[in-house]
């Protein structure tokens, strides 16, 4: 547990470093990926689903997110799970940004002049010219060194593969960590913590307890696996 949340860490402070976490819910890809951004010192970005959540309201937080990025120069991670892609056009945006920094027709001509006025500071002290051309590209070089796009992605069924064949940045462009099996002991201890706060049951009787937890949550996937064969 240390050694991987430190690896994600240390791949989130590379310029562009950008991760895949592969592996189905409950495995902790958020939980570390959040973990390793605050060992990191970033900022933690995600979106927030609802029913009205289309691709206006996705590329509007895409705005918020870029100007914290190359507009500011925090260093932000980008968390971003398969279970908020409502539209698979959020999923060919996210490609864009692994690949090319900068999602295409993304801002108007107004809004660019806000982003060169926000970032007019740095790039007078970095010595970039003050044409739209060179502030344009300044503005992505730090979108794509200060911005890291952390998918938490699972493996089950034909959407993973489909994404990967469609959008080769999804691979190319990410670090892919995959997130194998809890095994009996980490989820003894897990359940053991849980029960430290419950009064009514014997101290004695919680470890025996912790360990059904733990065998009941390793036997649904044998049982699982043996069913799909």
């Amino acid at each position: 547990f240390p050694y991987t949340t430190l690896f994600r860490s240390r791949v989130l402070m590379e310029p562009r470093g950008n991760m895949m976490l592969v592996g189905v819910g409950g495995s902790g890809r958020q939980s570390l990926a959040r973990l390793a951004t605050y060992m990191a010192e970033y900022e933690c970005f995600t979106i927030e689903i609802t029913k009205q959540y289309r691709m206006i309201e996705f590329r509007e937080d895409l705005k918020r997110l870029f100007s914290m990025a190359g507009g500011e120069g925090k260093h932000v991670a980008f968390l971003f799970n398969d279970t908020q892609v409502k539209e698979e056009a959020f999923v060919e945006d996210i490609n864009s940004i692994l690949s090319a920094g900068e999602v295409p027709n993304l801002y108007g001509n107004d809004e660019r002049i806000e982003i060169f006025d926000l970032l007019a500071a740095d790039a007078k002290k970095d010595g970039i010219e003050e044409t739209p051309g060179a502030q344009w590209h300044y503005f992505v070089e730090r979108c794509r060194i200060n911005l890291h796009v952390v998918l938490a992605m699972s493996p089950v069924g034909e959407a993973f593969r489909t994404r990967c064949r469609m959008y080769p940045a999804l691979v190319s462009g990410t670090t892919i960590d995959w997130f194998q099996q809890w095994p009996a002991d980490a989820l003894t201890e897990v359940a053991v913590r849980y029960l430290e706060k419950v009064e009514t049951v014997e101290e004695g009787v919680k470890v025996a307890i912790a360990t059904v937890f733990a065998h009941v949550h390793l036997s649904v996937s044998d049982i699982s696996e043996r069913m799909l064969v």
